[in-house]
């Protein structure tokens, strides 16, 4: 995806020409009205939080590495595995659900880890096509890393420790085997873990090296620098008996020299037999790369998905559509595109092409400062399966003592059309960091709420920010008031998150619209204050313009400042320099549904997919 922003900005073709050239342009441009799509007569509900769990009281490690890794078993029951602690000794426990998540047993103990080992967490974990569990844990070698308070006396391993160990069931799950050490050295948090269609047990994971920019690595290497970190996999063929490890390191350059590189790997057998993996990297999206056998892995090259610096999450749904979730998030210090958000993405062609990036969720705790002790936002997606075709999903970061389960039904991702009026609150908005952005009731009908967004005070910015389902093409209409007294904004159109303060929108936004003090949006259209206005943006990201109307009534054409494959997200930021009156918003219409006609009125064996978003 090119982010190359043009220093002249967008270029405004108007709708009085006397340039042959543009009206050509004029009537090439297609105005999107969309057509319906296939719908049940009652749409799929956004995910919902179904049950949650609470940190232990007094608990001495980190609540995260506490988590609850919920799977499918083959009876259709969810097994939700955690480790939990005693004084000093690790025991795996698991609870059961019989209805999807919504309730749980109480914990029940599985086995032991060995105390003397060292401190035991960050769990992964699969089911074999045997119906056994296999339980993947890093342990730190009584280093400190994931449990500081060993036994006294106990002998502590020098260095920076995080091996890898694993435990499989056996007998149906009846019993378990004694855990072992698999792979010594400092790996990463364990993220994925599958068995391949050959019976391959497939680990990958991110391990550290101690390069640094004195020790770059050698080679190439020294003209570049990839961080201390790399990716390499494990892998067995004897049910977990024993272990083999890649010979090669799998590494993408970072942006500076104070970030790690490639790290926290998931993998996915595709239908051609070929094993897919994505990276978490800080360079803005993930990178991949592929295996025909898990072992041998091509060198890592960018993809399209737009990604912070927080790993992915894959799941196979039970109609072989690929889920994604992820942070599509861009531009912002830490995470390198920040964790405010989680997007959830549906791919029916085996990740070449992806709708949806919707927000499936989002960080409950983002209307306050950032603690700066650790992870925050939402991040680490771990999702499974239910009896009914459903995903339910944990989230490894999720601020405070409570971790939820959410359940979400993925024909959620499929729509096309997204509202708001306000009436249900601005949850579904992103206005953290602002002041002067809040709803209000309307000064003329004190019936209705609209959210007003004006700079309120010298030193704070305002903003908001608005997601809805991503298409190549479609149109968002806008019901908006300028304020006597406003003082200038920017109305943005772009494809994934990022701050609402964020002053380098006008760089990386698709489209750009600059609403004036003066109120004079284009040549031959001026807003005035005190009077509510439509307007209408219908955009296509292949023809790289979009048709803008007031009331109705044709206004002109914007050309892209950057080239994306769709849009999904609706940018507000005042420009103001000093406390203005601001504008007020009545409404906000979305709908995409012309850049999936063609697929959601295909056969499903259909490959016509014109209009998508692309992937691998």
């Amino acid at each position: 995806m090119d982010h190359r922003a043009r220093p002249t900005g967008s270029k405004l073709f108007f709708g009085k020409f006397e340039n042959r050239l543009l009206m050509v342009l004029v009537c090439a441009c297609v105005a999107v009205h969309g057509a319906d799509s296939p719908k049940s007569s009652n749409p799929p509900e956004p995910p919902q939080t179904v049950s949650s769990f609470t940190a232990v009281a007094g608990a001495h490690y980190p609540f995260r590495q506490n988590m609850y890794r919920a799977m499918q078993l083959p009876n259709g029951k969810i097994i939700a595995l955690s480790i939990a602690r005693d004084k000093r000794q690790q025991t795996m426990q698991a609870r059961y659900s019989g209805d999807n998540g919504h309730t749980w047993s109480a914990p029940e103990d599985l086995f032991q880890w060995p105390k003397e080992a060292g401190g035991f967490g960050l769990i992964e974990t699969l089911i074999d096509k045997d119906a056994e569990i296999h339980i993947f844990s890093l342990c730190d070698g009584n280093g400190g890393g994931l449990y500081p308070n060993q036994e006294e006396g106990t002998p502590i391993r020098a260095g920076n420790v995080m091996d890898v160990w694993d435990v499989r069931s056996l007998d149906g799950r009846a019993r378990w085997t004694t855990p072992k050490r698999i792979w010594t050295g400092r790996a990463g948090d364990l993220l994925s873990a599958i068995q391949l269609r050959n019976g391959r047990l497939l680990l990958p994971l991110n391990i550290s090296h101690g390069r640094s920019w004195d020790n770059r690595g050698g080679g190439f290497l020294d003209f570049t620098y990839v961080g201390d970190w790399g990716v390499i996999t494990l892998y067995s063929d004897d049910d977990g008996d024993t272990w083999q490890t890649s010979n090669q390191e799998l590494v993408v350059e970072t942006p500076d020299l104070y970030t790690y590189g490639a790290n926290e790997p998931v993998v996915l057998q595709l239908r051609d037999g070929r094993v897919w993996m994505l990276m978490r990297t800080q360079r803005g999206r993930f990178y991949q790369s592929f295996s025909e056998d898990g072992a041998r892995w091509t060198s890592p090259k960018p993809s399209t998905l737009i990604a912070s610096d927080a790993p992915a999450g894959l799941l196979r749904l039970q109609d072989g559509s690929i889920l994604l979730f992820s942070n599509a998030c861009l531009r912002y210090a830490y995470g390198y595109g920040a964790r405010y958000v989680l997007h959830v993405a549906i791919s029916r062609d085996e990740g070449k092409t992806w709708r949806g990036f919707r927000e499936v969720a989002r960080d409950p705790e983002r209307n306050h400062t950032i603690k700066l002790d650790g992870d925050y936002g939402l991040a680490y997606t771990f999702p499974t399966l239910t009896t009914d075709g459903h995903v339910l999903f944990s989230n490894w970061v999720e601020e405070g003592a409570i971790r939820n389960f959410r359940l979400m039904d993925p024909s959620w991702i499929y729509e096309t059309r997204q509202n708001t009026d306000f009436s249900k609150g601005i949850d579904d908005w992103s206005v953290f960091g602002s002041k002067g952005v809040e709803l209000q009731a309307d000064p003329v009908n004190t019936a209705a709420k609209v959210l007003r967004i004006r700079k309120a005070e010298l030193d704070w910015p305002a903003g908001a920010v608005w997601n809805f389902p991503i298409g190549s093409k479609g149109q968002l209409q806008l019901k908006i008031r300028l304020r006597p007294g406003f003082g200038g904004a920017n109305l943005g159109l772009t494809d994934h998150f990022s701050v609402p303060w964020d002053v380098e929108d006008q760089f990386f936004d698709v489209f750009n619209i600059a609403l004036p003090a003066s109120g004079q949006v284009l040549p031959n259209v001026k807003l005035e204050p005190g009077r509510w206005y439509e307007l209408t943006f219908a955009w296509d990201t292949e023809a790289r313009r979009c048709r803008i109307s007031v009331d109705g009534k044709f206004a002109g054409l914007v050309q892209d400042d950057r080239w994306a494959e769709g849009i999904n997200y609706l940018r507000l930021r005042s420009l103001s320099v000093k406390p203005d009156a601001g504008l007020e918003i009545g409404s906000v219409r979305a709908d995409v549904s012309a850049s999936w006609r063609a697929v959601d009125t295909a056969d499903s064996s259909s490959t016509s997919l014109k209009g998508a978003v692309t992937g691998n």
